[in-house]
């Protein structure tokens, strides 16, 4: 299996997108001390795995070349990493130099790679393997002393209720219907597990944005969230626009 393993330099901490998100919001003593910790951290390991890591292609390959949900299924009855050994990534990270680890919880693909009960599209429930590799990370992370970041993507060609499409998932073959504010909760609830089930998250990272930035995203409410559960989590989003000056 080839997985892509990026270094990440920098995570970019919480951004106002359309107008400002949460816009009375004042951070806790914890996230300032946090963001003080990112400041002086630096250096981190930025990890894309996915069901798509099967083919080889990037996590871009259900776009890319066009693969209809049903077809993109099937990866995940391929997806069995036995010699996966987080303890071994988490220590190959440290001895660099490295202060946390971020991985993909969610890709574009709008697969799971953690036990989530709000989707059963998910790396316990529909692949061999059937083992919750987030989790496995989380304890390892906690283990030897890095701090674990999650990347989340908003962005999800495989649910349903996003809708109206994007720019891009126009060949997933999903039918043109959909609830975008039931998407939102399922997003929201899909952030709660992330954000209870695996002890202290450095931050969520944010992806998928840009897809339609037009939409109200209701930022203000996922974020509000996010710091209810855990006031130390930094948020970082990957808009593609221009910050405020």
């Amino acid at each position: 299996m080839k997985n892509r393993i990026l270094l990440c330099f920098l995570f970019i901490l919480a951004v106002a997108v359309e107008g400002s998100a949460q816009t009375l919001y004042k951070p806790a003593e914890e996230n300032m001390k946090a963001r003080e910790w990112f400041q002086d951290a630096k250096f981190g390991l930025f990890i894309h795995w996915g069901i798509y890591s099967t083919l080889g292609n990037g996590e871009w390959v259900m776009q890319n070349n066009r693969i209809a949900i049903p077809q993109y299924e099937k990866l995940a009855d391929f997806f069995n990493p036995i010699a996966y050994n987080p303890d071994e990534w988490v220590l190959m990270a440290k001895e660099a130099g490295m202060k946390y680890i971020c991985i993909t919880s969610k890709h574009h693909d709008g697969f799971a790679m953690y036990h989530s009960k709000v989707s059963p599209y998910n790396v316990v429930d529909r692949t061999p393997y059937g083992k919750d590799v987030i989790g496995m990370l989380a304890e390892a992370c906690r283990r030897h002393g890095l701090r674990l970041f999650i990347y989340y993507s908003q962005l999800d060609w495989h649910h349903p209720d996003y809708f109206p499409r994007g720019m891009t998932g126009q060949f997933a073959g999903r039918a043109d219907t959909g609830n975008f504010s039931r998407y939102l909760d399922y997003q929201d609830a899909q952030l709660r597990e992330i954000l209870t089930q695996y002890g202290p998250i450095g931050g969520i990272w944010f992806d998928g944005w840009w897809d339609r930035k037009w939409q109200d995203w209701r930022l203000d409410k996922t974020y509000a969230m996010i710091h209810e559960l855990q006031p130390a989590c930094l948020i970082g989003n990957n808009h593609h626009v221009k910050p405020f000056p």
